[in-house]
């Protein structure tokens, strides 16, 4: 297979749903620094609490990520963790990225 076909096939590859800007910082966050409260993502994304809601239903309906409600001193709160799914998938994206990445660095052209 020729070296620019196998770049497509990489690219074709990428997760869709966590290839968006949005979806992908939440599920970096998750992984790199477990469980947060809708609170904190919301925070540490300086996105809206609507684009964090609707973006954290699209990960839910794929299976990415589990919501519990839980109860601290300051009140109730949502607490957001990826599942083993969700960590699965994030984990072959990165690895998909590296490919493309690498021929990007190779100075190889992606048609």
């Amino acid at each position: 297979m020729a070296k620019n076909a196998s770049s497509a096939l990489e690219m074709e590859r990428l997760n869709p749903e966590l290839m968006n800007a949005k979806r992908f910082l939440i599920a970096t966050t998750l992984y790199l620094f477990g469980p947060k409260t809708e609170a904190e993502l919301v925070k540490a994304l300086s996105i809206s609490w609507g684009d964090l809601d609707s973006n954290l239903r699209r990960l839910r309906e794929k299976g990415y990520v589990e919501e519990k409600k839980v109860f601290t001193s300051l009140g109730p709160r949502t607490v957001v963790k990826l599942t083993d799914r969700g960590v699965q998938e994030y984990a072959k994206l990165v690895e998909e990225l590296k490919k493309v990445l690498s021929h990007i660095s190779s100075g190889e052209k992606l048609s």
